[in-house]
């Protein structure tokens, strides 16, 4: 299952799949795991590794800053932070309209080999 997180009403907060029902996003960017971006018509189903960023709203983000901090992002959340601090430092605020939501499918646990 993907972790996910959002930018809601002004807050950073987990999220689930129930807000991407209330917002009509502007984009949809989807990652590969190694961070190749492409432009999306719908929210694809997310392989480990994989990233989903979308927003609806004035978000001042450039496609390359969403390949680096996903590159470089532990987990969705600090990817998502990473990517609302670059918006914050171009406007110097969050408008509270603002929705994005980040989500990034965990890698699935290695299972131990007993014969290792």
């Amino acid at each position: 299952m993907a972790a996910a997180y959002c930018l809601k009403d002004g807050r950073l907060q987990p999220a689930g799949n129930e807000e991407l029902t209330e917002y009509t996003p502007e984009i949809i960017y989807h990652l590969d795991a190694q961070g190749m971006l492409r432009e999306a018509e719908q929210i694809p189903d997310l392989k480990p590794g994989e990233g989903l960023l979308l927003y609806a709203g004035e978000f001042y983000i450039e496609p390359l800053e969403v390949q680096i901090d996903f590159i470089k992002a532990d987990s969705a959340r600090s990817w998502l932070e990473a990517l609302v601090l670059r918006h914050v430092e171009r406007l110097r605020g969050i408008s509270e309209t603002l929705f994005v939501w980040a989500a990034i499918e965990e890698e699935a646990p290695r299972v131990p080999d007993p014969l290792e």
